[in-house]
């Protein structure tokens, strides 16, 4: 080589001649390369969903399942499980790989906010990012949709209990009407709330019978009024209480004729009232009519929440905001393997080529002693 050759050149010219050395240390590298990736950890791949929920509506609690734990109940659900292993394009895929944490930020009356993280790990970085996706996907589509799974789940549940309080009110109600076939008062009138009482109601027959006695009990007062009054009872006194012409001499008469009549119809309707009360009941119909009436109210607030939450639902916004992020695996990727691989062939080359270069010159200027 001229002596006036740089180091550089010289450098060059030394890789040229013994490139033959890059071959074994590159076979090695692929070896080194694919053993190394398989003890570098696996990729983990990492989504933080920052979750909203506003419910621009709120009926009587109706947001108590549209709040930030329901999201995160949401993905135990066997529907979304299903529906992310078909997003995966795997049907063998195991669910159980993803881990889903919840960090809430704050929950009142209308609104809930939260963090979930989901993060699932793979030895191929490439389908960790995959599986990450196709979750994250069907999350934000099962929050989002108004038919969605978050929704829908929260009515299914409303509608359940709606189905199960009108299941056992029929069967209350069977029950008695079995016991009091043929006999006894109209079972819907045994059904209304006594007056006084919660959930009373004056109509009815009770209520219309109550009607006829106070009108009854006034009347007979009147009458009593003016046969008490003592003396002659004048004709216009008798016709202004009964409504119709009487002649004097037959006033006192008339009345007492029609205060005998009155205190029969006010025994009589008294009679039908009580016969239609509590009090008239044998303490096994009693039992069961209270049973029913506890039913039907609860029949009643099991289909007002289902409609308050129908009202939720409807009106509630939701909104999600996706941030990614990766850690470890490099090794094991594609990409991380050829780096792998050409460090390996590099470094070990070019360590056997001055190495061999160096054991060339020591022996160049060893003397023969032969």
């Amino acid at each position: 080589m001229p002596g006036g050759t740089s180091g550089l050149r010289r450098d060059i010219d030394l890789v040229r001649r013994r490139a033959w050395l890059f071959i074994p240390f590159a076979l090695i590298g692929i070896v080194i390369a694919l053993a190394f990736g398989s003890f570098a950890g696996k990729a983990n791949a990492v989504a933080t969903m920052q979750l909203e929920t506003v419910v621009q509506t709120l009926v009587n609690g109706g947001d108590r399942g549209l709040r930030i734990f329901e999201a995160q109940s949401m993905t135990s659900d066997a529907r979304f499980k299903k529906q992310v292993v078909e997003a995966t394009g795997d049907p063998t895929f195991d669910y159980a790989r993803f881990v889903v944490s919840l960090s809430p930020i704050s929950v009142a009356d209308g609104v809930s906010r939260g963090a979930l993280t989901v993060s699932i790990k793979d030895d191929d970085k490439a389908k960790a990012e995959q599986y990450r996706q196709a979750w994250v996907d069907v999350f934000t589509r099962e929050y989002t949709a108004q038919d969605g799974l978050f929704r829908t789940r929260f009515l299914d549940k409303k509608q359940e209990v709606a189905n199960l309080a009108e299941q056992r009110y029929q069967e209350g109600y069977t029950q008695l009407a079995a016991l009091l076939a043929g006999k006894g008062p109209p079972i819907d009138e045994l059904l209304r709330r006594p007056a006084g009482t919660s959930s009373s109601t004056s109509s009815g027959m009770i209520g219309e019978l109550n009607v006829q006695i106070a009108a009854v009990t006034r009347e007979a007062a009147e009458v009593e009024a003016a046969l008490a009054a003592g003396g002659t009872v004048s004709g216009a006194t008798a016709s202004a209480i009964l409504g119709q012409p009487v002649a004097d001499g037959d006033a006192r008469a008339a009345l007492e004729a029609r205060r005998a009549i009155l205190a029969k119809t006010s025994t009589t309707l008294i009679g039908q009232r009580d016969s239609l009360s509590d009090s008239a009941l044998s303490p096994e119909v009693r039992a069961l009519v209270d049973n029913v009436r506890a039913l039907q109210d609860t029949r009643a607030f099991s289909y007002n929440s289902l409609n308050d939450a129908r009202v939720a639902v409807t009106s509630a916004q939701s909104d999600v905001d996706t941030a990614y992020s990766f850690s470890g695996g490099v090794a094991g990727t594609a990409v991380g393997r050829v780096a792998v691989a050409v460090a390996v062939t590099v470094v070990f080359g070019l360590i056997a080529i001055y190495l061999l270069e160096w054991l060339g010159q020591v022996r160049g200027a060893t003397p023969d002693t032969a």
